[in-house]
């Protein structure tokens, strides 16, 4: 199955990494392919790790994800982000703080994903 898709700057970068002598011997598909594959292992692994969200705090993190570009800081600070949030009471936004707080960074991307409806 070929596709098209659109070259952003990490995938130049991983392609330029994986340049090979021609289009058949580069590793370029082949190490996208095991990228994805990993991601999706540390994903199914920690989605069995994340704490159950009320209703309300899944709105939180809505208003906190949708239209966010997701990169290391947004990540590392996701726990300070509900405090910040117009959803939810003061009382939600700070118990959500604290669900997050103890995440670890792939757990967090979990969450993230399932925000986002992908997992």
């Amino acid at each position: 199955m070929r596709k098209t898709i659109y070259m952003s700057d990490p995938l130049c970068r991983l392609a330029e990494a994986t340049r090979g002598d021609s289009r058949r011997t580069s590793g370029f598909s082949r190490r996208l392919g095991e990228i994805v594959e990993r991601y999706q292992i540390m994903l199914d692994i920690d989605a069995q790790k994340l704490p159950e969200l009320t209703d309300g705090e899944m709105e939180i993190m809505g208003e906190i994800i949708m239209g966010s570009v997701i990169d290391a800081r947004k990540i590392r600070g996701l726990h300070l982000d509900p405090l910040d949030a117009a959803t939810g009471t003061l009382e939600e936004r700070k118990q959500l703080a604290a669900k997050i707080e103890p995440l670890t960074a792939g757990q967090r991307l979990a969450l993230v994903e399932k925000v986002e409806g992908q997992i």
